[in-house]
């Protein structure tokens, strides 16, 4: 139930109104001597800036379906974006859960752009620090997560849509648990 709360408290606050200035005009008044009947004469000339440069920063949170050892559940998840070029670091917080058993993951991606358009599609693979909890088992070990998704940038003016997809393996000693997810979320850059 707890995690439903923050889901929707997390939603209102990134959904609310999020104005950010794109252009600046600015207006200046300039008195200009008129030669003909050596009056002044007001002059208005508009001055345009350009955009606020991005700060290479964004978070978001996204929703799916896991598919754990052929089962499946629900996952929900939170990040954040460091990009520069190319390249983006995604520190990154998930929670999957389905029948009896349910992991909580601490994980660390590198993603890679294939492409600079509105439909960028991405590569990325990482780390991640699982709390694995079933009727079975209960542990904390290290997973690798590699996937893939595409993020459409072109829909409004303060968010981004990404679909992803992740393969992950959780190691363990007796068993290693494997599964797949699937998310659709949202990301919201900073200006």
């Amino acid at each position: 139930m707890k995690i439903y709360i923050t889901v929707i408290v997390l939603l209102i606050v990134l959904l609310s109104d999020q104005s950010s200035a794109q252009e600046i005009k600015l207006k200046l008044n300039n008195k200009q001597p008129d030669l003909y009947n050596l009056s002044l004469k007001d002059e208005t000339r508009e001055i345009q800036l350009p955009p606020l440069p991005s700060s290479g920063a964004s978070m978001g949170f996204n929703l799916g379906l896991a598919s754990i050892e052929g089962k499946v559940g629900f996952a929900v998840g939170a990040f954040a974006e460091l990009k520069t070029g190319g390249f983006s670091f995604v520190p990154q917080a998930n929670y999957w859960s389905e029948g009896k058993q349910n992991n909580f993951e601490l994980a660390g991606l590198a993603r890679f752009y294939l492409s600079p358009q509105v439909l960028m599609p991405y590569l990325d693979g990482g780390l991640g620090v699982n709390f694995y909890n079933s009727d079975k088992e209960n542990f904390s070990k290290l997973s690798i997560l590699i996937g893939g998704g595409v993020e459409l940038t072109n829909l409004g003016t303060s968010f981004n849509l990404i679909f992803d997809g992740k393969y992950k393996l959780i190691i363990n000693d007796q068993n290693n648990i494997s599964c797949f997810v699937f998310t659709a979320g949202m990301k919201f850059p900073f200006k």
